[in-house]
């Protein structure tokens, strides 16, 4: 999938914090099937995934915010992590299509159109 430069990567409403080194860690809820729910009642594992992110994807998650398009994402990522993060424009992309299979993202053409809070818990 092709995610177009104008269009806006914005974090869903989920428990996330940043750790004493700047990192990110999501904290969501596991998706289950039947079986899986049942096993985990029986197991009694818990219920959440806490995610911790390494510093790219921090920066990324903390971009995400609706105010700047992937464009304006790739050129910051770009600018900050510099060789490290060539090509910047595949490996943001990759991150953003991630994120957005594990529900913690969307894409939005407008920033009206987010009527959730994206801030920091």
């Amino acid at each position: 999938m092709k995610i177009h430069g104008d269009l806006l990567p914005v974090r869903l409403p989920v428990s996330w914090i940043s750790d004493s080194n700047n990192k990110i860690i999501i904290e969501y809820e596991k998706k289950f099937s039947k079986l899986e729910r049942l096993l985990s009642i029986i197991l009694k594992s818990p219920k959440t995934i806490k995610r911790p992110l390494d510093e790219m994807n921090s920066e990324l998650w903390l971009l995400m915010d609706g105010n700047n398009d992937l464009n304006n994402i790739i050129e910051k990522m770009t600018n900050k992590f510099n060789e490290q993060i060539i090509p910047a424009e595949d490996r943001i992309t990759v991150s953003i299509l991630q994120f957005m299979e594990l529900g913690l993202v969307t894409i939005v053409t407008d920033f009206d159109q987010v009527n959730w809070d994206i801030k920091l818990d």
